[in-house]
């Protein structure tokens, strides 16, 4: 008979901030970006696998010993942990072994990463066990709440995580919010009669998968065309990995928004505020933004966000936003062409600035995106001018309306 295996509950939590306090390894953006396209491809093929190929790639890395999945279940009094995915030395253990209810739950409820250690064997030999040297307990959320715990375990001190598999396992947990999702979709449907279920089920894959599938290319196709161009055009590989991130925690800050919008648009002007305030610039005499509301679908969100990210680069570091006494106004207004369709015409103009370099001028990647990439995306018309007082941009482009993307995500009856 195979001995029964009961799960592990790790011992004292080790803060985050004494691991801060390790030496790290220096950041891999490279792998980083790969793993990131990995995960996408999967998700725009397989959605349901997610988990498991997340947890795969994370072993298959080195970046664990063994890596697991576990999705929160029950109610608030009677919390229960549901494994949904599982790789590494566990995984060909006898007995099945797992992480216990109890350190996932300290981790859930204080909402933050958890570095814990085992004191002994997770198992007796006869099962297969294998010792936990530490384990990495990290949240991953769902409508901003805490749902589950991705966790990787060291099985000998050869292995110590570090502030570097903090930042890599930032990146990666929307990975595993999306299996949440999948999930959780699966779930409600299995609630419905048989019969209707299997309608509405094969009718609302369709509309699912054809939106993922267009989100996840034009996702992969974004970040293919940053990390390219922006190897390409910088001198070293440390400015390639400064800008590669920069750029990503961009294109990142915009999924948040969409994942956090029930229609799955962006607001301009939250995307535009979020972009400031991740660079300490907040509202005051010398920064006006304005416009009315305006619902950006993902296409177009990605690609004016990075171009405000990359505008708001080059004010940091040679215009508006460095200069004392300039200014910086963004504003933007919906103007109906001649086919009725609504266009985004928005400016950004700096003004008080004594020397403007052009912007992206270092690595090239911000003009060549303004006035080549947004043309070609989204059809949109493009002028970056460079003045004695600033720079001055200005994008006009056709958008959807919220009614209009709302019928194009609907069902047919």
């Amino acid at each position: 008979m195979t001995p029964s295996v009961e799960p592990a509950d790790l011992g004292a939590d080790r803060t985050i901030e004494s691991l801060k306090c390790r030496s790290s390894r220096p950041p891999d953006y490279r792998l980083e970006a790969e793993l990131l396209v990995l995960l996408a491809s999967a998700l725009a093929k397989q959605p349901e696998h997610v988990a498991q190929d997340l947890c795969d790639l994370l072993v298959d890395t080195d970046l664990a010993h063994t890596a697991g999945i576990s999705i929160l279940a029950g109610s608030d009094d009677r919390r229960r942990f549901r494994e949904v995915a599982l790789a590494g030395a566990w995984s060909r253990a006898r007995g099945a072994p797992s992480l216990g209810v109890q350190s996932c739950h300290r981790a859930i409820m204080q909402d933050r990463p958890l570095l814990l250690q085992q004191p002994g064997l997770h198992c007796s030999e006869a099962s297969g066990g294998a010792p936990v040297h530490e384990a990495l307990l990290f949240p991953f959320h769902h409508s901003a709440r805490p749902v589950g715990i991705i966790w990787l375990l060291s099985h000998d001190e050869r292995r110590a995580f570090d502030s570097e598999d903090l930042r890599l396992m930032g990146s990666l947990s929307r990975f595993a919010s999306a299996a949440y999702r999948m999930d959780a979709i699966s779930r409600e449907e299995r609630q419905h009669s048989f019969a209707q279920a299997e309608r509405q089920s094969m009718e609302r894959q369709k509309v699912l998968v054809a939106e993922l599938q267009h989100r996840v290319r034009n996702m992969l196709s974004i970040v293919r065309y940053v990390f390219s161009r922006t190897v390409e055009t910088s001198a070293d590989i440390e400015e390639a990995s400064m800008h590669f991130k920069g750029r990503l925690d961009a294109l990142a800050r915009t999924q948040v928004i969409v994942a956090q919008s029930p229609s799955g648009l962006v607001d301009l002007e939250v995307m535009i505020r979020d972009e400031l305030l991740s660079v300490g610039q907040g509202d005051g005499a010398t920064l006006i933004i304005d416009g009315p509301p305006v619902q950006l679908d993902t296409v177009a969100a990605e690609n004016i966000g990075l171009a405000i990210h990359e505008l708001t680069m080059n004010a940091i570091k040679f215009g508006a936003l460095r200069v004392p006494g300039a200014t910086l106004d963004i504003r933007w207004s919906v103007n109906m062409d001649k086919r009725t369709r609504p266009i985004l015409d928005l400016r950004w103009i700096e003004t008080g600035v004594p020397i403007v370099p052009v912007v992206g001028q270092r690595d090239g990647f911000g003009k060549e995106l303004i006035e080549k990439a947004l043309p070609y995306r989204l059809g949109a018309e493009t002028r970056l001018d460079i003045h004695g007082g600033g720079v001055r941009c200005f994008i006009s482009t056709p958008i959807e309306t919220r009614e209009t993307a709302a019928a194009m995500e609907a069902p047919d009856a």
